[in-house]
Order: C-alpha cells, then sequence, then structure tokens
C-alpha cells in the first residue's frame, strides 16, 4: 500500500493514448456541474503501480486562449493532488482506477468550484467502489 503524499507524480497520469481511447469507449461518467468524470477499472500490472491513473481535459472550443485553458486544467490537477488521498483506500489491491475529469463550463472558473466538484466526485466514486466490494 502507498503512503499517500500530496504530490502528482507521472506515473500518476494517464498519458498512453490506447488506455484513454479504451477509457472513452467502455468507460463509465457522470457529472458534478462543472466537472465529468469517465471512469474505468483495469487489473493492476505490478504491485508498485499506482491505484490511480488520471487525466485532465479544458476543451478548445469551450475556451479558445491556451492560457485560460492551461489555467482550468492546472486548478483541476490543483484540486486532485489535494484531495485525492479520500480515494486511494476505496480502491482494492488488485484493480486500477483510469479516471479522466473533463471540465464542462464555459466561464473561467474560480478554485473552490472546481474543489467542490472534485471532492464531491471522488465522494460518488467512494461509493461506487464500496457498492461493488459489498455486493
Amino acid at each position: 500500500m502507498f503512503a499517500i503524499r500530496y504530490t502528482f507524480k507521472v506515473y500518476e497520469r494517464l498519458k498512453r493514448e490506447q488506455h484513454i481511447d479504451t477509457l472513452f469507449r467502455t468507460g463509465k461518467a457522470f457529472s458534478v456541474f462543472p466537472v465529468r468524470f469517465i471512469y474505468s477499472t483495469i487489473p493492476r500490472t505490478t504491485d508498485n503501480s499506482s491505484p490511480v491513473r488520471v487525466g485532465f481535459s479544458v476543451p478548445k472550443k469551450k475556451f479558445r486562449s491556451s492560457v485560460d485553458r492551461h489555467r482550468v486544467r492546472r486548478l483541476m490537477a490543483e484540486s486532485w493532488r489535494l484531495n485525492k488521498a479520500a480515494l486511494y483506500p476505496a480502491i482494492p489491491e488488485h484493480l486500477q482506477l483510469h479516471l479522466f475529469l473533463v471540465f464542462t463550463s464555459p466561464k473561467l472558473p474560480d478554485y473552490e468550484p472546481v474543489k467542490n466538484a472534485i471532492v464531491t466526485g471522488l465522494g460518488k466514486l467512494q461509493a461506487i467502489f464500496k457498492e461493488e466490494q459489498a455486493g
């Protein structure tokens, strides 16, 4: 088991095009405005791999300026980094969660609404995993 650190390392990022494509084709989704959560689980390949791999997206259609897109992405990543510790214990040892967070609002946000949406979404994911383990 991992000691929870408030970092966001390379091995925690969802980067492979094949994994992202599979996630969007077969994953389940729910929304907590202004963030859409797309997730799926796969068998964990090694013991030292991260229990969660996460990616972030801010559509160019909603934010034409790359500066704005990167700011929103950084807000989501920072919120994830500080709140991911709540989700890790809920994930079974033999599974890895692939998660993609897509920002859906056309308005440039402050930190608080993004943080609240991510915390609420993590709570929903925890409930989903507890339900699967119980049933």
